[in-house]
């Protein structure tokens, strides 16, 4: 005998309803019930959110043509805020918000205990969230069941972004100065002996290049007026700049190319030194966290009519079963135990 198909249309949906109406009121009223109660005994929780935009430079530009650009008051792009993004989610910055707002007290969590550290970290990471908005700004969320410390654990949080990244780029140009102290001592030796060697051939009267045409030109004139101690003198130091005229020349140039250098170290030097010191925001702040006056969560009706739905979804499909149990419920022969009583009956 072909067992018939459940009736899972609309039509049979209600009919099925219908039929169970006063087993359905009443689970209703009870869910409804029990659920009011829970949802009037959850704990609330406040959110407040920080709204920043990265900056785009990683440092102050003593470059005159930067500053006219303006870039210090440049929005950063989507790597800038990716790189804020970690350090908002960087260890430092969690230590620093866990000691600033006392979070160890606050979340009631012993420090002394073993796996302190691992229950605070959980907790934070669970009250708190940063993303990056298609705007490319930085949303940190905090939620709290005090909506004062949730509006501080933000604002602090934005706060110390800054001095995260001011800490990061005064170690990098402190390792870097010391670098350069290195090259700076290289270049000034170099110059010396360069100025050191210029002096001794001009001690011997050797001239620039300009100067040796005027040279050539005062030999003659003392050739034309017979000036023999003139002459004498003069053909000594064309002498000496046919020698070493050349050195000279090569000794200029390399002094020329050394003291660009240098002019280049300096203003470089000077960079990093300012570096070194930098204490600037490396954000720029949209809007500051303040107090919630309302609630987050939970969402005491919503709370309810989950609870309702869940609830009577999972009633009906044991109703659905319980009436088609011959169809859904069968013997290893493929029959269900009704149907092969009913045909043995036959």
């Amino acid at each position: 005998m072909t067992q018939p198909v459940p009736d899972l249309s609309i039509t049979g949906l209600f009919a099925l309803v219908w039929k169970h109406r006063r087993f359905l009121a009443i689970l209703s009223i009870i869910t409804i019930v029990v659920s009011s109660v829970i949802s009037l005994l959850l704990t609330e929780y406040y959110r407040s959110t920080v709204v920043i935009f990265p900056a785009r430079t990683n440092s102050l530009t003593l470059n005159e043509s930067n500053v006219r650009r303006g870039n210090i008051s440049d929005f950063g792009e989507e790597e800038e805020a990716e790189q804020l993004l970690q350090i908002i989610n960087s260890e430092e910055l969690f230590e620093r918000v866990v000691v600033r707002n006392d979070l160890y007290d606050h979340y009631e969590i012993n420090a002394e205990d073993r796996y302190a550290r691992s229950k605070i970290r959980q907790k934070y990471r669970s009250n708190i969230t940063a993303k990056r908005t298609k705007y490319n700004s930085i949303d940190i969320s905090v939620v709290d069941i005090d909506p004062v410390k949730a509006a501080e654990i933000a604002n602090s949080i934005a706060e110390f972004t800054d001095s995260v990244k001011n800490r990061m780029i005064r170690e990098r140009a402190s390792t870097s100065l010391e670098m350069l102290k290195g090259e700076e001592q290289r270049l000034q030796a170099a110059l010396t002996k360069v100025n050191t060697e210029l002096n001794k051939l001009q001690a011997l009267g050797v001239l620039s290049d300009i100067e040796r045409s005027g040279l050539y030109e005062a030999y003659g004139e003392a050739l034309r007026n017979a000036n023999s101690k003139a002459t004498l003198n003069l053909q000594e130091a064309i002498e000496a700049n046919k020698q070493y005229g050349d050195e000279y020349d090569a000794m200029k140039k390399e002094r020329e190319v050394l003291t660009d250098q240098m002019m280049k170290f300096i203003n470089y030097k000077n960079q990093f030194i300012a570096d070194t010191a930098i204490d600037i925001p490396q954000k720029f702040v949209v809007d500051r966290a303040i107090p919630a006056d309302k609630k987050a969560y939970p969402i005491r009706w919503l709370v309810v009519a989950g609870a309702w739905f869940a609830v009577i979804l999972f009633a009906l499909i044991l109703l659905i079963l319980r009436e088609n149990k011959d169809f859904f419920f069968k013997d290893e022969k493929g029959k269900s135990r009704g149907g092969l009583e009913d045909a043995t009956s036959v």
